[in-house]
């Protein structure tokens, strides 16, 4: 029937399959942004969790102290979700896990480094959506290792993204300025 149908038809159609076929293999690309200084103490909590998801089916970048230099990247690679994972002075107890609203980003100075967070989630936002994760710090000592809450919340963090349930963690605010642990 479709040898019938004129050599415009055919193309759209041709095209049409073909989208539909790669569609098909189409595999959700989730990409994790460690941030951090790592010989900062608890300030290296997200490069220890992207190393960590190296082996992951996680499209994994240790952004360090510089995502603005990531933003090329990140968008080439055109992933589906980004989760940014960092150390967050929230004024919670060392450990404690919250997603960050976009709005809050300014509100509890998360920003330690070259542009403020807010700039890389600007740029990446329009092509993906994007997760702010913090982790609260105990200790920023030069040469010091993560602490033990710090290490304890990384390792749950780290199985919650292995099976892509991070999205039930408590958001930052959500109950309340007195947020508690």
């Amino acid at each position: 029937m479709i040898e019938n149908w004129p050599v415009t038809y055919k193309i759209i159609i041709k095209q049409y399959r073909l989208f539909e076929v790669r569609r098909e293999r189409y595999i959700a690309v989730d990409l994790l942004l460690g941030i951090g200084n790592d010989l900062l103490g608890d300030d290296g909590v997200g490069p220890y969790i992207a190393k960590a998801l190296l082996d992951s089916d996680w499209t994994v970048i240790n952004a360090g102290i510089v995502p603005e230099n990531f933003i090329r990247p990140v968008r080439e690679r055109r992933p589906e979700r980004i989760v940014i994972v960092d150390a967050v002075h929230m004024g919670l107890l060392p450990g404690s896990i919250r997603i960050i609203p976009h709005d809050s980003i300014r509100d509890y100075g998360i920003g330690t480094h070259q542009l403020p967070l807010t700039f890389f989630i600007e740029q990446c936002a329009p092509h993906s959506h994007v997760t702010f994760i913090g982790i609260e710090p105990g200790c920023l000592d030069p040469d010091t290792p993560l602490t033990p809450p710090v290490s304890r919340a990384a390792a749950e963090l780290i199985s919650l993204l292995r099976t892509h349930r991070y999205d039930h963690l408590p958001v930052l605010g959500f109950q309340g300025k007195q947020e508690q642990d």
